[in-house]
């Protein structure tokens, strides 16, 4: 079925594919970076030494051409500082790219992800910013590993030529080039491991230091405190040992990098010496713009070349785990995204009406159950479920979304053509919207957090959904406007402010079942109103189709309305 999410596991190759125009644009300009680095070093050492020659053999004269070599360094010194910024920029712009498209694909296949699929793989606020945090860490691979190699191995490939052609008998040191380019590869390979570990410390330290914090007290009162406080010490030591054996790697790598490459400059001169034994070509005037045969300024210019790929090939082990977190990242996400036992589903293609028939609930961690629900959801009037609090409203609606499984009874979906189908078997893909206790803001800026819920969505749109949740006043006066950050859980904004983002968020596109708990809560009267208006006016407009809301607050204005008691 089209809306099934593909089971397909997501590769790291294919991050490449998005934004490929930039990142080839961005490789490119990377490469005549580093071969104008290269170059200039080259050809200053080789053009010092000639000038120096020419100064010994023709003093006062112009046997030798000063202005090429110049123009050309001179060109070489321009094309590595453009290139350089313009690979930062075009990079800066591929990686913005890559994680936007990320998201979007990511999350708009955990939203297509059934909600008893999602429940089993933890469908916490926990498990979406770990899904998060995952997204972010993919942009390592393009720009962390896969830029540098590029880099690195077409520098050694030209100077590799280069050496080979004017020195045939290097070949040995040609091989030193190649095996220090192995050795940096070697050590991404190895830091897969040391990634995995700090991923599952990372983990640890987090769950423990969550789960002390609110038993603080109680730590405290039995005399329990110091010994939380030893275990987050001693997490906090592995994590330091870790630390120190990542920078290890980097080291070593970078040491026996620079050691090879040593070698590799020991054995071109060594074969330079051999060439040179065989007969030197004195300088003479005659030939001080004659390139044809080697001499000592050329074997300088190789020499200062080699050299420079210490620097080139040592940034590839830079960042020893970019890799080893791309590859953890990667295979979380695939984890995470899996649907193996997802099952076959049933579209919907009009607003349905909502049947439910002696309904029986109750949540897992509940001693008592509500039974005996009956009730009709129509897409026409909007349907309001209120009782006492605890009664069981908050257990319906987590149950109509999947989130807490039936004891008993009926939820049938009826369509327009009078078919009924059971809820469990009706994939609604993204018409189906759930605002629950708990709400998902994520470490992004408020327009970011708001495209979650439609990735092509105009700044236009947003600030007319902010409208329709009273937030675009507040967001008119922040200093960042659409761009201002919510921080992590939303901890910059207030809760309201936050359940009234993720409310925005489902509002962005048309729903075909919307269940809101407790939307209005701590909202001042005037806000209520525009929000209660903002959602009978996108029922009756056809945007949304069943709209069910638990709530306290029930008021003359609101009109014709389908009460449900609970409890």
């Amino acid at each position: 079925m089209a809306n099934q999410p593909s089971r397909r596991p997501f590769r790291l190759r294919e991050l490449l594919l998005s934004q490929k125009l930039l990142w080839l644009i961005a490789w490119l300009l990377g490469i005549a970076t580093v071969l104008s680095v290269l170059g200039l070093v080259m050809l200053s050492g080789w053009f010092i030494t000639m000038a120096g020659v020419a100064g010994v053999l023709a003093v006062g004269s112009h046997a030798f051409n000063y202005l090429m070599p110049s123009a050309i360094i001179r060109g070489f010194a321009i094309v590595r500082t453009f290139a350089r910024y313009g690979d930062l920029m075009v990079s800066h712009h591929a990686v913005f790219g890559l994680l936007r498209d990320l998201r979007v694909k990511f999350f708009s296949h955990w939203a297509r992800l059934p909600l008893s699929v999602r429940l089993q793989k933890g469908g916490s606020s926990e498990t979406m910013q770990r899904l998060v945090k995952d997204i972010d860490t993919l942009d390592e691979f393009p720009l962390r590993v896969v830029s540098p190699f590029v880099v690195a191995v077409v520098a050694v490939a030209v100077l590799s030529l280069m050496v080979s052609v004017m020195m045939p008998t290097a070949w040995i040191a040609v091989l030193h080039m190649g095996l220090a380019l192995i050795i940096a590869v070697m050590t991404l390979y190895k830091g897969v491991q040391l990634a995995r570990r700090e991923s599952e410390l990372v983990v640890l330290r987090k769950s423990k230091l969550i789960n002390t914090l609110p038993a603080l007290t109680a730590l405290i009162t039995w005399g329990r405190w110091q010994d939380s406080v030893r275990e987050l010490s001693e997490y906090d030591e592995r994590h330091h040992q870790l630390t120190m054996a990542t920078l290890r790697a980097r080291r070593n790598a970078q040491a026996l990098i620079q050691l090879i490459i040593a070698l590799a400059v020991v054995l071109l001169l060594l074969t330079a010496g051999r060439i040179f034994e065989q007969g030197i070509t004195p300088f003479v005037v005659a030939t001080l713009n004659s390139h044809t045969t080697l001499n000592p300024a050329m074997v300088l210019a190789l020499t200062l070349g080699v050299f420079g790929l210490m620097e080139i090939i040592s940034a590839l082990v830079g960042e020893p785990l970019a890799y080893g977190r791309s590859v953890n990242a990667k295979a979380r996400i695939n984890e995470l995204m899996s649907a193996d036992s997802t099952p076959q589903k049933q579209p919907i293609d009009d607003n349905p009406t909502l049947i439910l028939k002696d309904l029986s609930i109750k949540m897992p961690s509940a001693i008592m159950s509500v039974d005996g629900i009956c009730a009709t959801l129509t897409p026409t009037t909007p349907t309001l479920i209120t009782g006492a609090s605890g009664a069981g409203k908050s257990t319906l609606l987590a149950t109509l979304a999947g989130e807490v499984p039936r004891m008993s009874g009926e939820m049938v979906v009826r369509t327009s053509a009078l078919r009924d189908v059971d809820m469990d078997n009706v994939d609604f893909g993204r018409s189906f919207g759930f605002l629950g206790q708990n709400v998902d803001i994520f470490d992004q800026s408020l327009a970011d957090n708001l495209r979650l819920g439609k990735p092509s969505a105009t700044d236009d749109e947003l600030w007319a959904v902010l409208d329709k949740v009273g937030l675009s006043d507040w967001a008119k006066h922040q200093p960042k406007g659409l761009d201002t950050p919510l921080g992590e859980y939303g901890m910059a904004i207030s809760g309201g402010q936050g359940r009234r983002v993720a409310l925005a968020r489902l509002l962005l596109s048309p729903k075909k079942v919307l269940l809101l708990d407790e939307p209005f809560a701590g909202l001042d009267g005037t806000t209520r109103h525009q929000v209660w208006q903002s959602l009978t006016g996108m029922q009756q407009a056809g945007e949304i189709g069943v709209l069910a809301i638990a709530t306290h607050q029930i008021w003359d204005e609101m009109g014709d309305v389908n009460v449900v008691r609970v409890g």
